[in-house]
């Protein structure tokens, strides 16, 4: 194992707040929690299917309001900014994609509703014709 050494750092209350309740609810050590972040920050992982030269940043400004909603929103869901919007975009994109399947599916229903009720219309001019030639005949027959 490799040898291990100390670090040492001074934080405000409320972070060292949201880090103690992360790891408590997380069952980490302070010092697992350090290190992964730590970890994390130096040494990125492979994220959403690329290398970190695959990824592209989007970055925009939010008023101070939203912000601080935001923020309030990732502490109580334990998440991160990186978390939350990827989770919105994926979240809009996969509603998207449905909605279009669901579309198709609809205009399927339409052009077979479409077919059904020329089909139907059809089958009454038959029926009217059917109905007109009976009437022609009526005469004939001495009724």
């Amino acid at each position: 194992m490799a040898e291990k050494r100390g670090i040492t750092v001074k934080v405000e209350d409320e972070l060292h707040r949201q880090v103690k309740e992360y790891i408590e609810t997380h069952g980490m050590t302070m010092s697992d929690f350090v290190s992964q972040a730590l970890e994390e920050m130096l040494h990125p992982k492979q994220q959403m299917g690329g290398t970190m030269e695959n990824n592209r940043t989007i970055a925009f400004q939010v008023s101070e309001e939203l912000y601080r909603r935001i923020k309030d929103y990732l502490t109580t869901n334990h998440l991160t900014q990186k978390e939350f919007m990827i989770g919105l975009i994926e979240d809009a994109l996969e509603q998207e994609i449905t909605e279009e399947v669901s579309e198709g599916q609809d205009c399927e229903d339409e052009e077979e509703t479409e077919d059904e009720e020329e089909s139907e219309a059809q089958d009454y001019e038959d029926e009217e014709q059917d109905f007109d030639e009976d009437e022609d005949l009526s005469p004939e027959m001495g009724m």
